[in-house]
């Protein structure tokens, strides 16, 4: 084909050069555009429970059982969980940065482009008529051998960003279960308490009142007020930790701290045999999304290093030319660019995707070290709170019988105050420490079930 080119101007030439630039621009409107996307002002908490998303059909969480909510007919804890999962601001942060992976994924999944050079050089000499050209496709030839490893590496590095987002819904979603337990169980104990509570006002108000008469004497007097303080205490310290524990678990929902959930107690469960924990535990490392995430992570870098050890071959990036140059002479031509390895041949690379790996082979050992520890010490924390609870069970309503008999004694002027108040303040401690642990007993349940990743109320005792 010929591209002459007279000072008078070719109309073919100038034609084909136009159809070039109209093909460049067509490829560039092809392009993606960006478009800015303003930061939030304001916070984006809801302020309404009904408003909550109860769409269970996008739960991925196998141990969190999809069913029907309805918050104004009242939320037990495994509710709180699905909540907090479906509802959560962290959570959603966290799932845009799995989709960053995702996207990493694809974009290591295009082959690369070629590369096109383009040159033109007009002459302004008038012993000069034809116009200099030069026209170079070449392609990288090691991106294209080293393109499945890289696809592999980045889908390893996505799957594990998404088994990470699941190990975060997880922890998530047993959060709320225990902020909504302890805001459940601290209210019922603080309803107890404001009960004896009133009880020790009322003797206050007597005591008083006798002192005033010269019936009683000052310690007397001194003795019930101190009791009364210290039931205040005790009261005052339920209700803090019943409202901090509400203000978590909105936090965790993403609820204003104004929005008070009807909180209710779910059903209680059977204590799994120590053959099903058993089991579980040793199914853990098939199991649990963050250690199927170490393992991810720990294949994507097997995918590196591989990558890293064909990169070390000197495979060239080979172009194609086709020139012109200003006496009307055309040319076709090859080219490649080749590394020499002499120096480098990439020993550096391969020796920080070696290190790199071995860190994570002994990063999911510990992992695994540390969870095998973690299930233990949940067990002994469960067996060692039922086994105190089974204790405070038989002793607590013994204790609140014996006061109320004292109570009646008094009243008949059968026992004196300091008998009575002794066995009032020892029923009022023991009330307060069931409380506690039967608080505690839950907490270490669904401390078990987490690192089981068991379902809620699998490990609760009845």
């Amino acid at each position: 084909m010929s591209f002459e080119h007279r000072r008078g101007g070719s109309l073919v030439e100038s034609t084909r050069w136009l159809a070039v630039t109209l093909a460049l621009a067509a490829l560039l409107g092809g392009c993606a555009h960006e478009a800015a996307r303003p930061l939030a002002e304001t916070a984006d908490l809801t302020t309404d429970a009904s408003r909550l998303s109860v769409d269970v059909s996008r739960l991925r969480l196998a141990p969190l059982p999809p069913r029907p909510i309805d918050p104004a007919k009242g939320v037990d804890p495994t509710d709180a969980a699905i909540l907090a999962v479906l509802n959560s601001p962290d959570l959603a942060a966290k799932r845009a940065a799995a989709h960053v992976a995702e996207a990493q994924a694809f974009a290591a999944g295009l082959l690369p482009d070629p590369q096109l050079a383009l040159s033109a050089d007009v002459p302004v000499s008038p012993l000069v008529a034809v116009t200099a050209y030069g026209i170079t496709p070449s392609i990288d030839l090691q991106a294209l051998i080293t393109h499945a490893a890289s696809l592999r590496a980045a889908r390893a590095s996505a799957k594990q960003a998404n088994l990470e987002v699941l190990w975060s819904e997880w922890s998530t979603a047993q959060q709320a279960r225990q902020d909504a337990v302890t805001a459940l169980m601290d209210e019922q104990k603080a309803a107890v308490l404001a009960q004896m509570d009133a009880e020790l006002a009322e003797r206050v108000r007597q005591s008083g009142l006798a002192l005033d008469r010269h019936d009683v004497t000052a310690t007397v007097a001194g003795a019930d007020l101190a009791a009364k303080v210290d039931a205040d205490a005790q009261l005052a310290a339920a209700r803090r930790d019943a409202a901090k524990a509400r203000g978590q678990l909105n936090a965790l929902i993403g609820l204003t701290p104004r929005v008070r959930l009807p909180l209710v107690d779910g059903p209680a469960m059977d204590t799994p045999d120590a053959a099903t924990l058993d089991g579980a535990m040793a199914s853990l490392p098939r199991r649990r999304p963050d250690l199927l995430a170490l393992q991810a992570g720990y294949a994507s870098q097997n995918a590196n290093l591989r990558k890293a050890i064909l990169s070390q071959f000197p495979l060239p990036s080979l172009g194609y030319s086709r020139q012109r140059d200003n006496t009307g002479i055309v040319s076709n031509g090859l080219a490649a660019t080749v590394t020499v390895p002499i120096f480098n041949r990439g020993r550096g690379d391969i020796s920080v995707q070696v290190a790199t790996r071995e860190q994570l082979a002994q990063e999911y050992r510990a992992r695994l070290d540390q969870t095998i520890a973690d299930v233990a010490q949940a067990r002994a924390d469960l067996d060692a709170e039922a086994a105190g609870l089974e204790r405070l069970e038989a002793d607590a309503p013994r204790l609140e019988a014996e006061a109320r008999q004292a109570r009646t004694a008094f009243a008949r002027g059968d026992v004196d105050s300091a008998a009575y108040l002794a066995i009032d303040q020892t029923a009022l401690k023991e009330v307060a420490a069931l409380w506690d642990i039967r608080l505690a007993q839950r907490l270490a349940a669904i401390g078990l079930e987490t690192v089981l990743f068991l379902p809620p109320g699998a490990a609760s005792h009845p």
